[in-house]
């Protein structure tokens, strides 16, 4: 056998092994959020997950079942000097935490929003990782999500463009979930990082603390509803990277807005919008007779009275969301 063959098995068994223990202490991990996870619900990811016989597979397929988050893991995001680019050569630094209810917590997770300073990294001399380390070094916590540490990016295999679109698809169940951490620079008006905010500030009882870098983002959270959502965005010039960010994000934005200028019950509000993060291809939302989300109509009914917002796009193509999130071309974030 030449050099170069026993090179390449060596390596695919490395992967391999890789893969297995990430499998293993997903699941252990999943054990140990105890009551949070009813058994069969536990049960099932353990299934699903385990049917994956490799990363590749396991990237490529998520038409059936739960979906599974990266999580970076605290030592892994503690002890780095820049944030690292998600690799399938690191796989020992995550858990696979799915994406369903009781499965990512607040005790335990952390969802970091940010800008990013340059297309080809978010905090490229570690400013900002830096400041998050610092405050987040005191706080009991488990595992952290960041975007360019969590899915993969460009350059991309299909495969793991597969796995980046449907990442981003069920992203604001991660919002919903996670401790909300943030160090803004000056203000810039982007439109993810709005709906990061308008996500987490009606989505939940705890109140994001309004310092000088959030604030403004939150006065237009209070915008937006005393408003419209076009207004506040047209009135700002919120920047996005691509046409579709713009529908899928002012979508998800208007029916926020709706919904909490209906009064909804923040428990109800989440079960709503955990219902379209899990189930986002589903046509329409009833939740007992008094209201009804026709998604890709753009039709919220409450007791019997209609109201509209922007129609959710039918994302069938896998190229929805191929560029990155917070890039915007020719601008430094």
């Amino acid at each position: 056998m030449s050099e170069l063959s026993v090179s390449h098995a060596e390596s695919s068994e490395s992967y391999q092994l890789a893969w297995d223990s990430l499998v293993g202490r997903s699941i252990s991990t999943w054990n140990k959020l105890g009551e949070s996870i009813d058994k069969p619900q536990r049960n099932r990811a353990t299934c699903r997950l385990q049917s994956f016989e490799s990363l590749d597979e396991f990237l490529d397929n998520h038409s059936v079942g739960p979906f599974f988050w990266f999580f970076q893991r605290r030592d892994s995001f503690m002890i780095q000097r820049q944030m690292s680019k998600w690799s399938r050569n690191t796989l020992d630094d995550y858990v696979l935490l799915p994406a369903a209810p009781g499965f990512v917590l607040r005790r335990d997770c952390y969802f970091v929003s940010h800008f990013w300073e340059s297309s080809n990294h978010p905090d490229p001399e570690g400013k900002y990782l830096r400041l998050h380390q610092n405050k987040l070094r005191s706080q009991p916590w488990s595992y952290i999500w960041v975007d360019w540490s969590c899915m993969p990016q460009a350059p991309r295999s299909d495969k793991e463009l597969k796995y980046f679109n449907r990442s981003l698809q069920t992203m604001s169940g991660i919002i919903r979930n996670s401790a909300f951490i943030q160090f803004y620079p000056s203000f810039k008006p982007r439109l993810w990082i709005l709906y990061e905010v308008t996500e987490f500030a009606l989505t939940c009882h705890d109140k994001i603390d309004s310092t000088p870098n959030i604030a403004p983002f939150l006065r237009h959270v209070s915008e937006m509803i005393s408003t419209s959502v076009q207004a506040t965005l047209e009135k700002y010039n919120y920047e996005y990277s691509s046409l579709d960010d713009r529908a899928v994000l002012t979508s998800w934005l208007e029916l926020l807005v709706l919904l909490h200028q209906q009064r909804i019950d923040i428990i109800d509000l989440r079960r709503i919008m955990d219902h379209l993060t899990w189930q986002s291809s589903c046509e329409e939302y009833h939740m007992i007779n008094s209201l009804k989300i026709a998604k890709f109509d753009g039709i919220l009914t409450v007791n019997g009275s209609e109201y509209r917002f922007s129609a959710f796009p039918r994302l069938v193509s896998v190229n929805i969301y191929a560029t990155n999130k917070k890039e915007i071309a020719d601008i430094s974030c």
